[in-house]
């Protein structure tokens, strides 16, 4: 029996919503880590907590599931009494292999260091009580997340070499330094928890803050008050995110690393199950979709001819543009 005029828009709709929401049934789940270590003196233990405290707030504000935050600090950190565990390398460790086995294929796991760190040969260390953790040690420890989008954010002092040691396909790693000689303490860490929850970071106003605009507001603010002190910068941040071990200052969303980094939010995905319009998650996968797409192209350069390459790169970046425009009209 065929299918009359009548009823095949119907049908055409309850096909797409039946994907979509299949799609919400698999969305990403996020996990977020924060480990606050030792401040050494009590201006910088404070610091650090309230740091802590800030990205424990912004990871609920988030919607990621409480259950799936993981707090360890040298501190008190009075927004998550009662949740907090120590930060010593043995709990971070097995926190790491708690979040490992529960983080699913394509899953977001997020882990952000908020303390000081030092250069040890040709590495450099986080500093916790007790036994620091290397970048070599917890690059071990992380090889294991291989199905899942991983962010790494390091606002120690001293803590470029974690870039080359923990860069990876499908990775985002930061750092507060360009490179161990850089061990004063930052002023980065404070910038970017800060951008997690100030809409002034949302540069493309999707009411989302991406890992991208968070590095490019913190290490504006850190230029900016280092000028306004009439101080000579002694720190330089790094983001990697196209896996070759090699951080760039000035990260972008064409340049070579930056473009994964655009579309990773500590935000969970809007999804029908938390009361998200239908047409908004389609439209913004349908957003992520294109800029997958720019990415890859990125990619296949250099063997294409500049004439296809541009045209194509125009066709969705025209996409990209009208569809963005339509998504902050509806928010």
């Amino acid at each position: 029996m065929g299918v009359s005029a009548l009823a095949q828009p119907r049908l055409r709709t309850a096909l797409a919503m039946s994907l979509l929401l299949a799609w919400n049934a698999a969305a990403a789940r996020h996990h977020l880590l924060i480990v606050s270590g030792i401040g050494g003196t009590d201006e910088f233990s404070q610091q650090f907590a309230r740091r802590a405290g800030s990205l424990y707030q912004s990871g609920l504000d988030a919607d990621i599931d409480p259950a799936n935050i993981h707090l360890l600090s040298a501190q008190q950190v009075p927004q998550a009494s009662g949740r907090t565990r120590a930060a010593d390398k043995a709990t971070l460790l097995r926190t790491i292999d708690e979040i490992g086995a529960s983080a699913g294929t394509g899953d977001m796991v997020f882990i952000v260091l908020v303390g000081h760190g030092n250069p040890r040969g040709d590495g450099a260390v986080f500093n916790l009580p007790g036994p620091d953790i290397s970048a070599a040690e917890l690059a071990a420890k992380l090889a294991g997340f291989t199905g899942q989008t991983l962010v790494v954010v390091n606002t120690a002092s001293a803590s470029g070499p974690f870039v080359g040691a923990l860069s990876g396909d499908n990775r985002v790693i930061i750092t507060a330094t360009s490179s161990g000689r850089e061990y004063h303490a930052t002023l980065f860490g404070e910038y970017f928890v800060a951008a997690l929850a100030d809409a002034g970071a949302d540069r493309d106003k999707d009411q989302r803050i991406s890992m991208l605009e968070a590095f490019d507001y913190a290490r504006r603010e850190v230029r900016r008050e280092f000028d306004s002190e009439k101080r000579l910068l002694t720190e330089h941040a790094l983001l990697d995110d196209n896996g070759d071990g090699v951080g760039s200052l000035e990260p972008g969303e064409f340049a070579a690393d930056g473009e994964v980094a655009n579309r990773t939010y500590l935000q969970q995905p809007r999804s029908l199950a938390t009361g998200a319009d239908a047409e908004m998650v389609a439209m913004l996968e349908r957003k992520r979709d294109i800029e997958i797409a720019i990415g890859n192209l990125k990619k296949r350069r250099e063997n294409m001819s500049s004439n296809v390459y541009y045209d194509e790169l125009e066709v969705l970046l025209v996409d990209l543009a009208l569809l963005s425009r339509k998504i902050r009209m509806l928010q």
